[in-house]
């Protein structure tokens, strides 16, 4: 079936003008800037160029490596540490570390390093759960067994 276009148009335009609103229908006014009091502004107002100067909050040089201060700051990493043994105080099992700097502590479980946590101690290991230290995803680990490590000396 074809259309002819001189009988289409305008019963399309008849159409078009029942569905709009007659004046003396009421209807709600639009809130425009002028009808509240403000004053529109110009389209130059509006395309203007607003220089926002860059002020950087954190200054250290780029290309220098990290301060011992900065690292130590930042906290362990679970390779970087060195596991002596076990103690228990108090009914609570600590591990006897020692860091990168060579000084050594006593974490509990669920101690948190940079990269990871302390999960477990027993009598021949201590075991860490690993993440990636560029991810938030905690979800995703390796496990991590470090065994103590014999004194020189002791035999």
């Amino acid at each position: 079936m074809i259309y002819n276009s001189f009988f289409v148009i305008p019963l399309l335009s008849l159409s078009l003008l029942a569905q709009t609103p007659k004046p003396s229908e009421k209807t709600s006014p639009v809130a425009t800037p002028a009808a509240a009091g403000e004053a529109i502004p110009s389209q130059e107002d509006v395309i203007r160029v607003k220089i926002t100067p860059y002020r950087p909050s954190l200054v250290r040089e780029p290309f220098s490596a990290p301060s011992d201060m900065e690292q130590a700051n930042k906290g362990d990493l679970v390779d970087d540490i060195g596991v002596k043994g076990w103690l228990k105080d108090k009914g609570v099992a600590y591990a006897v570390v020692s860091d990168s700097r060579g000084i050594t502590k006593r974490l509990p479980i669920g101690y948190r390093f940079r990269d990871g946590e302390l999960v477990s101690i027993d009598e021949k290991s201590v075991t860490f759960h690993q993440w990636d230290i560029s991810s938030t995803n905690r979800s995703v680990f390796r496990t991590v067994v470090k065994t103590f490590k014999r004194e020189e000396g002791k035999r």
